[in-house]
């Protein structure tokens, strides 16, 4: 198994040279993909690497799901009757909070975050803001915050035809085979992806 060093020295290499013509398609996604374990290690390097992106002309933007996942909710509307409801919901469990309850709290989120167009539009503006830029370059971080409620696969899916400039994304998962993910290593294999995976 490469070292993370060794992989973004690939990810480097890669996006310098272009992407090569695979019959995964032809937009620039690259997938670092690292072991959950490593988690930390890569938000420590995060800065590191894009200075280094930088110090090689390319103009870094960063998206991180993180931020975009606590702002979407945050300021949601029903924000207020979420919490309130929630609150009731774990009330009324007995010491721990009952799973049905929490599968409950789960799915309305999933559903602020996939079924309004906030997300997606969030990335679409990211993406927009560095192929404005002549070396720009859109890294995609803190993928562990859209747990459980999507998947990359299907955000990758819906900007595929609009990406202008290279992508880098920061994935916590293993790969299987040549293009089957496992996200945070324990979702099914998911064989749906057209980016190169480097891991």
């Amino acid at each position: 198994m490469q070292s993370l060093k060794d992989k973004f020295d690939e990810v480097c290499l890669r996006i310098r040279n272009g992407r090569r013509l695979e019959s995964t398609g032809a937009a620039p996604i690259y997938y670092l993909v690292f072991p959950t374990k490593q988690i930390l290690e890569v938000k420590e390097q995060t800065k590191t690497w894009i200075a280094r992106l930088e110090n090689n002309d390319w103009d870094v933007v960063v998206f991180s799901f993180a931020d975009a996942v606590a702002s979407i909710l945050g300021n949601h509307k029903f924000r207020k009757s979420w919490l309130q409801g929630e609150k009731t919901l774990l009330g009324k469990a007995t010491g721990a909070a009952s799973p049905a309850g929490i599968a409950d709290i789960t799915t309305t989120l999933r559903k602020a975050l996939t079924e309004g167009p906030e997300l997606l539009s969030l990335i679409k503006e990211k993406l927009a803001e560095a192929a404005s830029k002549a070396n720009g370059l859109l890294l995609l971080t803190d993928l562990e915050a859209i747990h459980p409620y999507l998947r990359i696969n299907s955000i990758e899916a819906q900007i595929m035809d609009q990406i202008r400039c290279p992508v880098i994304v920061l994935y916590p998962g293993k790969r299987e085979g040549k293009t089957s993910l496992r996200f945070l290593e324990f979702y099914p294999a998911d064989p749906n992806y057209r980016s190169e995976h480097i891991d």
